[in-house]
């Protein structure tokens, strides 16, 4: 089968990039032919410069338009020539941006990746435009109607898309996963604590200052950029940017932090599966409902963030017995594994 994957950046080094390559490897391995198409990036400047023009400005008001030109849009006219010339059996598309172009008139099958709901990412996020939310909701139910299959990284995440957003069976979890690990970690008196990702609203850097600021253990950050603001309650130890995560195993927990809106509450993270490939256990907030399937996993709360990790840090054999467990859980998020769903997906239009 000819397969068009559509990626905002291929060569993106945070988890969506990551998944996005495993995603891609993984159909070929299994016999497609797969074509990873993105947007021209100098395209999308002209997109930048052009929506906030004068002449962009002059326009919406003399067509009495009620909002400027929308990036959807704009990326669906450039990328649904090239997707006709590729004659395609299927598009999977990995970005709302980049999904816009299925409610066009395309041959073939449409399946859109579905990292989370982008309105409501938009209605929480800092300083939203309700209107502009609205604008994203209905955006955002035309390409779930237009598709074929609509996949979700988690059951508690399809879940509460069903319930809130989009309720059609065509909704299916194909889960975020991690290749196996070459090294682990192991017990040492003084542990160390992980926290790798990035600093958005919905990872509530002022929650990671806080923790920061109350560890009787260090935590050390890293990521694509220094997250440290003078207004957060605790300076981060960010240690840079790696480009493997080996240095994981390097640690003895993994942190996961996540804000306390209800979508947030009801979202995965890709990080269970990469520290728990690595032999972590997990520090999760209690308020995230995905750290509660895993043994594990040890929920915090920020009040008592500091005696969690006392008592993991002196009781060597409970550590020992979590990080055993975090390796067979490991086993089972593979991306071979958890991607495997998709194939059946593919099926539903013949074999390759």
């Amino acid at each position: 089968m000819r397969i068009a994957q559509l990626e905002t950046n291929p060569e993106d080094p945070a988890a969506t990039g990551e998944r996005g390559r495993a995603m891609a490897g993984f159909l070929r391995r299994h016999g497609h032919q797969v074509d990873v198409i993105s947007p021209d990036p100098a395209r999308l400047l002209d997109y930048t410069r052009f929506r906030f023009s004068f002449w962009s400005r002059l326009k919406r008001r003399t067509l009495r338009r009620r909002f400027l030109p929308h990036l959807w849009e704009y990326v669906a006219d450039e990328l649904e020539p090239r997707i006709r010339r590729g004659a395609y059996d299927a598009v999977i598309a990995r970005a709302h941006p980049l999904a816009f172009v299925l409610t066009r008139d395309l041959p073939g099958m449409k399946i859109v990746d579905v990292a989370n709901v982008g309105f409501l990412e938009h209605y929480h996020s800092w300083g939203s435009d309700l209107a502009e939310v609205e604008r994203d909701w209905e955006m955002e139910l035309a390409v779930y109607r237009a598709v074929d299959a609509i996949l979700l990284p988690h059951d508690i995440l399809a879940g509460f898309f069903r319930r809130y957003v989009f309720d059609h069976p065509k909704v299916m979890t194909v889960r975020l996963g991690a290749d196996p690990a070459a090294a682990t970690a192991d017990w040492s008196s003084s542990p160390r604590i992980v926290y790798a990702g990035s600093y958005d609203y919905f990872q509530d850097p002022f929650l990671l200052g806080m923790l920061a600021k109350r560890s009787p253990f260090p935590i050390h950050f890293y990521g694509p950029r220094d997250p440290n603001f003078a207004f957060l309650p605790g300076r981060l130890d960010y240690r840079g940017f790696a480009a493997t995560p080996r240095f994981l195993a390097d640690y003895q927990l993994g942190l996961i932090t996540v804000s306390q809106d209800r979508l947030r509450q009801h979202s995965p993270s890709t990080k269970f599966a990469y520290y728990f490939a690595h032999g972590l256990p997990v520090l999760f907030p209690s308020w995230m409902k995905e750290g509660f399937c895993y043994e594990a996993a040890i929920p915090y709360d920020e009040d008592g963030f500091a005696a969690t990790v006392s008592a993991l840090g002196a009781d060597e054999q409970r550590w020992r017995s979590l990080s055993r467990r975090a390796t067979l859980i490991a086993a089972d998020l593979t991306w071979e594994r958890v991607l495997s769903p998709l194939l059946d997906v593919l099926q539903r239009r013949g074999t390759p």
